[in-house]
């Protein structure tokens, strides 16, 4: 005989029973109009896991107490189901349900999400300096910021007309890569 052995804990509270789970893994797919407004998608990404326990305890006040203070720490913690052990989650929602027949037993449901965490940092300039402190125009020396299109750096003139926006569509025929061998793109004899 086999068993799946999970906790009965949300975070540091302990939960008398778990009546049920739900768990959610999604992923979204972007979509981008384009010409006569057909869809294309250029790539999905994973969102955070979501998963919804429907829990009872026999000590209501306490409990439902102690997952509003938890939740309201915000502190991320390991929650393990009968399904999967899921890392940094965070209760988003506790929703109790009273009515005559659970009068002195909290029932209700909590939802709880995966958070992505990150940090930030910064990259040295070339001066040694600390660049989180720079500033300065877009482009220019010791900015972070994304320099604007200037025809005056582009390499040709296809990249000139991007810079400019003076290219309108149709203007120039796409060349692929099938269009010409590596040799003649390299050595520029027979390229069309």
């Amino acid at each position: 005989m086999s068993m799946i052995a999970f906790s009965r804990v949300i975070g540091p509270v302990p939960i008398s029973c778990i009546v049920s789970e739900k768990h959610r893994s999604r992923i979204e797919v972007t979509e981008l109009p384009v010409e006569n407004g057909s869809r294309i998608t250029d790539h999905a990404f994973l969102l955070p896991k979501e998963v919804t326990l429907e829990v009872a305890d026999n000590n209501a006040a306490a409990t439902h107490a102690a997952l509003v203070r938890f939740q309201e720490s915000r502190v991320p913690f390991t929650l393990v189901t009968g399904l999967k052990v899921y890392k940094n989650m965070l209760i988003t929602e506790i929703s109790p349900e009273r009515d005559s027949k659970f009068s002195r037993v909290l029932r209700c449901t909590v939802d709880l999400k995966e958070v992505i965490i990150v940090s930030t940092s910064y990259a040295a300039s070339p001066d040694g300096k600390d660049s989180s402190q720079a500033s300065g125009k877009p482009g220019g020396e010791k900015s972070s910021k994304a320099a604007s299109p200037d025809p005056s750096r582009a390499s040709g003139s296809a990249t000139q007309d991007r810079a400019t926006s003076t290219v309108q569509q149709g203007d120039k025929a796409t060349v692929t890569e099938r269009d010409q061998s590596l040799l003649s793109k390299w050595t520029g004899i027979g390229a069309k």
